[in-house]
């Protein structure tokens, strides 16, 4: 699979410790990418370790100093961010790469090569607290022997929701980039979402590799009519999606109505940096009846500005035929150009 741990890098666990991906150095034969285990410590947690690939263009000029922090979804890793089919289309590392951003695309605390705690450990809290170190780690040359002076967090769903997190309790990033998160969960796609989990452990998949009943996935078959909008998804997209799912824990579950709190106490209202807000025209999580955004640039901002302080700077983009799983969607190539633009323009 890709992004696969090499036995080498699975027994050192130290930063120094540092092997190539052979099949992301293949996918993207302009770059130089390489996996590392950080090492993170967390009061709730004890000593755990944080799965991510680091990809820097070859030649790259002064972009090169800004590193963008990719944190994906619940049910998902790394892979959604560097999806594995037509990577021209759906990879959103290779488009940061063309233009001239490194990268480091992370496997979230209890998810695909990263540590799993136990489940009812695997907290918004806890992720937020072990990114805010490799964040750390990022700044002072601590991840390949490369320091970097700027890190902005590109997160989706979940990992947007951990951004909130974050940011309320550290301060330490310089912009973000948050699709598929806003203040309001549509009551549809959450009864749809309660009922398309069940516990990991009774899962083809995870059978005998997951014995904690904290984590859940996705029951077979149900991922296309929950996370895309049909017309605009390849269903060779949903078949792979299906083979590389991954887990969330039930306390993330269950902080999801938890954030839900009104403006002036809302986590978001500690982001004191640039935000761009990136959502699906037809993300069924936040669009639509009967409780829904009209999801246009325009409604969104006026919904979300009073959720953000005025030093944020909000603007919003909403890619066209598309669902939740924004990156998967055939339309995914303009969402990513709009990301880009945006973060050229920042001063």
């Amino acid at each position: 699979m890709f992004g696969r741990i090499t036995v080498a890098l699975a027994i050192c666990c130290v930063m120094s410790c540092y092997a190539t991906v052979a099949n992301a150095v293949t996918r993207h034969s302009g770059a130089s990418c390489h996996a590392t285990q950080v090492p993170v410590s967390i009061p709730a947690v004890g000593r755990a370790r944080i799965y991510g690939e680091l990809c820097v263009p070859e030649g790259a000029g002064g972009r090169a100093r800004t590193v963008q922090l990719l944190v994906h979804g619940g049910t998902y890793d790394h892979n959604y961010f560097d999806w594995p089919q037509d990577p021209g289309r759906y990879s959103y590392v290779d488009k940061a790469l063309k233009a001239g951003y490194p990268t480091f695309n992370v496997d979230r605390l209890g998810d695909g090569e990263s540590s799993r705690p136990p489940g009812v450990s695997d907290t918004f809290e806890n992720g937020a607290e072990a990114m805010h170190q490799v964040i750390a780690k990022l700044r002072d040359g601590g991840v390949g022997g490369r320091p970097f002076s700027r890190v902005v967090w590109v997160g989706h769903s979940m990992g947007s929701l951990t951004a909130w997190f974050e940011a309320h309790k550290y301060h330490d990033v310089d912009a973000f980039v948050l699709t598929g998160a806003l203040h309001n969960v549509n009551l549809t796609f959450a009864t749809k979402l309660a009922n398309l989990l069940g516990p990991a452990i009774v899962d083809d998949k995870f059978r005998g590799k997951i014995l904690d009943p904290g984590y859940l996935t996705s029951l077979p078959g149900t991922r296309g009519d929950t996370f895309y909008y049909r017309p605009g998804v390849d269903q060779a997209v949903i078949d792979e999606d299906e083979r590389l799912k991954q887990t969330i824990s039930v306390p993330e579950l269950a902080q999801i109505t938890a954030v839900e709190l009104p403006p002036l106490v809302t986590l978001t209202r500690s982001i004191t940096v640039p935000t761009l807000l990136v959502m699906g025209d037809h993300d069924g999580a936040f669009c639509g009846p009967p409780v829904g955004h009209d999801c246009t640039p325009a409604s969104i901002l006026a919904a979300e500005k009073p959720y953000y302080r005025p030093e944020a700077r909000l603007r919003v983009v909403v890619a066209r035929n598309s669902g939740h799983d924004l990156q998967l969607h055939r339309s995914a190539p303009e969402a990513d150009a709009a990301i880009t633009q945006w973060l050229d323009g920042l001063s």
